[in-house]
């Protein structure tokens, strides 16, 4: 016997629940597939890491009724400080400029696993089925077909759509023999929390070095979480360095912008690349988020590009409802993908290209990072354009993103 949806998401991360919370408020039914039980610790999607939301991701998980259960364990960012180990140039971001309160928020992955999953057992109209393996999935006779095996039986699923929200890796993608462009930058992101005397809990650091590049995002009044991108033979040296040495590496690096390190948390290590999608729709089936695109980490924008993902996917289906058009109508998933077209190639290019330019060795490529950051700092209006790319307030922006709630 199969089971019908209007909706069948699989991956249940940040992405894919929140994703489904908004549906199932917008009328939609939906399931919601994940490999692991939502309520283990070792979920992969909600472990140690901290994770930074823009101001529009915080704006849209507000009218999304979520960022209400959130906004208590938010750390808010007001400045931003980037700068280049060995350049005199750099520049401060500042929420003022903008006038804003602030510029994003950093919150625990933990955390919001926790307020995502609460909320979402709250509504009637969503089926959590985890844990579970997607075995197949198809389109046939007009809906999209998926095999799951739940609880040691197997499961089929019938649904309009099906939506891929299953990370860089995605199983959906690889049933349909959906290709992808890859560049491997020969980099890993070593992740750890640090406790630190005297923060300044309302500033984060973006710093270049001479192989990557190391943020730190204020989690609290006593310390950051830093996410250190760095080639891979520096990442082998820095997971073998014990935590004294590892602290001193990082205050090394920042050059004197932190005091002392007191404590040192576990490290985590996770390779880089960039990852596209050649396509992000067909009949009945769509991917959001990392399943449609994983890039670099640099400047904290891959989790706020795949919000803007589901913000846009969410207005692309209430329209349609209203419409009484079927959510898997190819019509109404081109639209979405021309929709997040210019955004996704737009967040490409900033984030690959920050990381090219800042870690290329040679001295005209050092010279023109050396005058890029004096320029953001000099001249406003291009100031203003880098602060709203890092805010997520540039191309078209869906209600959610404009604080007008699902419409």
């Amino acid at each position: 016997m199969a089971s019908e949806f209007d909706i069948v998401i699989v991956g249940a991360g940040a992405v894919g629940g929140s994703l489904a919370y908004a549906l199932s408020q917008a009328g939609y039914t939906v399931a919601l597939v994940e490999k692991t039980a939502v309520s283990a610790r070792q979920q992969p999607a909600f472990d140690e890491r901290h994770l930074g939301f823009s101001r529009g991701t915080a704006v849209a998980l507000e009218g999304m009724g979520l960022w209400q259960g959130l906004s208590a364990s938010a750390v808010p960012i007001e400045r931003i400080h980037v700068s280049a180990k060995g350049h005199f140039g750099s520049v401060m971001m500042d929420a003022r400029d903008e006038g804003l309160d602030a510029l994003g928020y950093v919150l625990p992955a933990r955390e919001i696993g926790r307020v995502l999953h609460q909320s979402i057992s709250q509504q009637g109209n969503i089926r959590v089925i985890a844990p579970a393996q997607l075995l197949s999935a198809s389109i046939e006779d007009g809906h999209a077909r998926i095999e799951l095996e739940h609880e040691g039986q197997p499961l089929v699923l019938h649904a309009d759509l099906l939506i891929g929200a299953d990370g860089a890796g995605s199983r959906v993608r690889e049933l349909f023999s959906i290709q992808t462009t890859r560049w491997t930058y020969d980099q890993s992101a070593v992740i750890a929390n640090m406790d630190v005397v005297g923060i300044d809990s309302s500033l984060a650091h973006e710093r270049f070095m001479e192989n990557g590049a190391l943020a730190l995002l204020p989690r609290s009044e006593q310390g950051y979480a830093i996410i250190c991108s760095v080639i891979d033979e520096e990442a082998d040296r820095i997971m073998a360095m014990d935590d004294d040495a590892f602290a001193g590496y990082i205050a090394q690096q920042m050059g004197g912008h932190i005091q002392q390190i007191s404590t040192v948390g576990k490290r985590y290590r996770f390779p880089l690349e960039l990852v596209r999608s050649r396509e992000v729709v067909r009949e009945h089936l769509a991917l959001v988020g990392n399943a449609a695109h994983f890039i670099h980490p640099v400047a904290a924008q891959g989790f706020n590009l795949s919000m803007r993902d589901v913000s846009a996917l969410v207005e692309s289906l209430i329209r349609a409802r209203n419409e009484g058009r079927s959510p898997g109508s190819l019509s109404v998933l081109r639209g979405y993908a021309e929709w997040r077209k210019q955004d996704e190639r737009l967040m490409v290019a900033f984030t690959d290209g920050l990381i090219r330019l800042f870690i290329n060795p040679l001295l005209p490529v050092s010279i023109l990072r050396q005058k890029g950051l004096l320029a953001l700092r000099h001249i406003q209006p291009l100031r203003r354009l880098f602060t709203r790319s890092v805010t997520g307030r540039l191309g078209r922006q869906s209600n959610l993103m404009r604080g007008l709630g699902l419409q």
